[in-house]
């Protein structure tokens, strides 16, 4: 009879030992799968930072261009009614004086 029950606290003293191991194991599994997500969230918050940053400058580039565009396209519709008063200004003066002193 002592010898049944030093087998089965035998087999109870090994299923113990078992369930630590797995608990430590579980404990490790964990802790490992939690550094991952750790080190995935902080290189996905990098690689966003970046997409972020070059999207910006791409659409500051392309703002700035167009600008630059709008800007150059101003001056030049600018000089074109300078270049047209210039040439015709005293046609143009001419001709409304005429149509003042008629009536």
């Amino acid at each position: 009879m002592d010898n049944l029950i030093n087998k089965i606290s035998e087999i109870e003293a090994a299923a113990s030992s078992v369930l630590d191991n797995m608990n430590e194991r579980k404990a490790a599994f964990a802790a490992e799968i939690k550094e991952k997500t750790a080190a995935f969230d902080a290189s996905l918050e990098q690689e966003t930072a970046e997409a972020i940053h070059q999207l910006r400058e791409r659409m500051e580039t392309e703002m700035k261009e167009k600008l630059s565009k709008q800007k150059a396209d101003g001056e030049k519709a600018l000089s074109k009614l300078d270049e047209i008063y210039e040439s015709s200004h005293a046609a143009l003066a001419a001709k409304l004086f005429r149509q003042m002193t008629k009536e």
